[in-house]
């Protein structure tokens, strides 16, 4: 890519058509060759094209399958300029926000994009916290009738011996309970790291083969954490998110944090596009099964 572009004029004038659109999303996919989605064949040779037939096994597979694109009838473009925008905004954005920007009839079909990034940045972000690890808990205030209240895990890098925050990873669960955190210890962080737990029965039951663990009175860093993001919630959703799909604003919230230590605007696109296309995608219907509706 040229410069990076800094407004949404100049990302429509870097990809004005789809043609161009293509080529540059087969080179993120596929930057080694194009490989068969069925028989991992892998051909040097083959020209950007939106539907490919595999000269190995004779299987087809589009530039969008097993991505979040998959079976998508928007133009890739827009997908593209979605991708940037959402990476654009320091603080995020919302799905209105989508609406107005791609001039969408439609605020499903936005909402069902952005809880497809959000799932993307998991995906893109899933390198665990390691070495010396703050863990903190508590319960969040979230918006709907019932006034939701969710139990958070988060953990946070200490990047020694400056002190400073690095990496962090947090998580949702049903309950606060010793099956929780271990299921969140054993997912979000490097086995063998120095863990600093609260003094509180909750972390009685960490296993010190797994990890060396150190108990503290103060955990002000992953409260702070906490803190913050239920500020970034309220400003940026203003009340309109529930328990139900919390964890992908969890996501959302950590990767931003977490692609901070990236270089410039261009590389934080490139990471969530890295996701993207590394990700299958849900649809509308099975996204609000699960997780609920913003």
């Amino acid at each position: 890519m040229t410069r990076f572009p800094e407004t949404t004029e100049e990302f429509r004038k870097m990809f004005p058509d789809e043609e161009t659109s293509l080529r540059f999303l087969f080179s993120k996919r596929w930057p080694q060759g194009f490989e068969c989605s069925y028989c991992n064949w892998v051909n040097t040779e083959q020209p950007p094209a939106k539907t490919i037939t595999c000269s190995h096994c004779g299987h087809p597979t589009s530039i969008t399958t097993n991505t979040v694109m998959h079976g998508t009838k928007k133009p890739l473009s827009e997908w593209l300029i979605c991708i940037w925008w959402f990476t654009s905004a320091t603080g995020g954005h919302s799905a209105k926000n989508l609406q107005r920007l791609l001039k969408l009839s439609s605020y499903q079909t936005a909402w069902t994009w952005l809880q497809k990034l959000r799932m993307a940045m998991a995906v893109a972000d899933s390198r665990q916290c390691r070495d010396t690890v703050e863990i903190a808990t508590d319960s969040i205030s979230l918006g709907g009738k019932k006034r939701d209240k969710a139990p958070i895990i988060v953990a946070a890098e200490i990047i020694l011996p400056a002190g400073i925050t690095g990496r962090i990873k947090m998580q949702t669960a049903p309950e606060l309970n010793s099956e929780a955190v271990a299921d969140f210890l054993q997912t979000r962080i490097v086995r063998g790291s120095s863990l600093i737990l609260p003094e509180i029965d909750l972390f009685n039951t960490v296993s010190g083969d797994n990890f060396i663990t150190v108990r503290s009175a103060v955990v002000d860093r992953g409260m702070d954490i906490i803190r913050s993001f239920e500020l970034w919630l309220s400003k940026i959703h203003r009340g309109g998110v529930v328990a139900k799909h919390l964890q992908h604003y969890l996501d959302e919230f950590c990767f931003r944090s977490n692609a901070a230590i990236l270089p410039d605007a261009e590389a934080v696109f490139n990471l969530l596009l890295k996701g993207v296309v590394n990700n299958k995608s849900l649809s509308y219907k099975s996204i609000t099964a699960k997780t609920g509706k913003e």
